[in-house]
């Protein structure tokens, strides 16, 4: 069954985005998971490409070139990244809702558009997972971590060997060592925190070198990096923190129970979540009334693996193979970080229609997303 009529019910209109694009957008937004499975190749004028990893970006950098206030968006093709296992092309189609002010409405609306379109794919057994990074990063901030340490959990987020190797490091900083000492400028500039002078010395001894990509990484990521790193390991952590981390993350919880499980975590730690929890809250039962019959689960410690979600995040699997079917969520960040010069609200979600060898198209137009 098409899924054209679905999105196009929706307000949605069909773009026809590019295979190749810049590549910098992606390096600098997406996050470390993205970056290490794109294929970066180099343009007739030494330019950074790249074959679209994902679709949300190059939708999101249309949306500012329209000059629209909003937009609803949807889309088909392959996209090109990386795997441990199987094909590095995969096909998928997806929605995007860009510009849209009422955040709770838009998400449940697109998690009920989700599982529709999931449905026409012709999966019947789905289980729901929802996360919120949003609440995670309200955590952080209740536990006045040191900045570098909200960032490094931050972007380890939903990965949870990542979250489990961080942990580990925070109950053992008393024993850690410092990172090695530098050049004597490049140490004085570290010692002073000073990111753009070491910025600047590390772009110069690149240039001298005759580094041009910078591995994927210029300067600026490289130094600030540095510095975060240096501040992780010089960071006493009280034990008490270590164990409400490990509290928040086992939470799990159904839409029903949620508010009692947030209330007695506040209780118990005396962290107030009030204001995140209640927006959560909000979400969650309108998520639940657009998605009955389906099995719905809150897990605090769930993420995905992009930098750029804000919010509410979900994912459908199959209940009988555990396959990610669908996955999505909000960015409200992302298309500042694009070159907005305000924030802009936005949300999506993306299906996946298998493998591009196998791929049929589920819009019923023979679309590619080649242009």
């Amino acid at each position: 069954m098409s899924l054209r009529p679905l999105f196009e019910g929706a307000g949605g209109r069909l773009l026809d985005l590019p295979v190749l694009h810049a590549a910098d957008p992606f390096l600098e937004t997406a996050g470390e998971d993205i970056r290490r499975r794109m294929f970066v190749t180099e343009g007739p004028s030494g330019e950074r490409l790249a074959l679209r990893p994902d679709f949300t970006i190059p939708v999101c950098l249309h949306h500012l070139r329209s000059g629209v206030e909003a937009g609803r968006y949807f889309y088909e093709g392959v996209v090109f990244r990386r795997h441990d296992r199987g094909s590095a092309e995969r096909a998928e189609t997806g929605f995007e809702v860009i510009g849209e002010a009422e955040r709770a409405n838009v998400d449940a609306e697109l998690l009920a558009l989700a599982v529709e379109g999931v449905r026409r794919t012709g999966l019947a057994g789905m289980r729901l997972r929802i996360g919120d990074i949003g609440l995670f990063t309200a955590l952080l901030a209740a536990l006045e971590l040191p900045q570098a340490w909200r960032q490094r959990f931050r972007r380890a987020f939903g990965a949870d060997r990542r979250i489990e190797v961080l942990i580990a490091r925070f109950e053992e900083t008393a024993s850690a060592s410092v990172p090695s000492r530098l050049e004597p400028d490049l140490e004085k500039a570290a010692g002073d925190q000073d990111q753009e002078a070491l910025t600047t010395l590390l772009a110069e001894r690149f240039e001298a070198q005759g580094y041009q990509a910078y591995a994927s990484r210029a300067p600026e990521e490289i130094a600030a990096r540095f510095l975060e790193q240096r501040a992780l390991y010089e960071t006493e952590i009280a034990p008490e923190k270590v164990a409400v981390l490990k509290a928040f993350l086992a939470i799990e919880a159904t839409p029903q129970d949620l508010p009692e499980r947030l209330a007695e975590f506040g209780r118990r730690f005396g962290i107030d979540l009030k204001e995140p929890g209640a927006r959560l809250e909000r979400r969650m039962q309108k998520l639940e009334r657009r998605s009955s019959g389906l099995e719905v689960v809150f897990e605090a410690g769930f993420g995905r693996a992009l930098d750029y979600y804000t919010g509410l995040v979900f994912e459908i699997r199959d209940a009988a193979t555990g396959r990610t079917a669908a996955g999505g969520g909000r960015y409200d960040r992302l298309l500042e970080m694009l070159g907005a010069d305000r924030p802009i609200p936005a949300a999506g979600f993306t299906i996946d229609l298998g493998e591009a060898r196998t791929f049929a198209g589920a819009l019923g137009s023979g679309l590619g997303g080649v242009s």
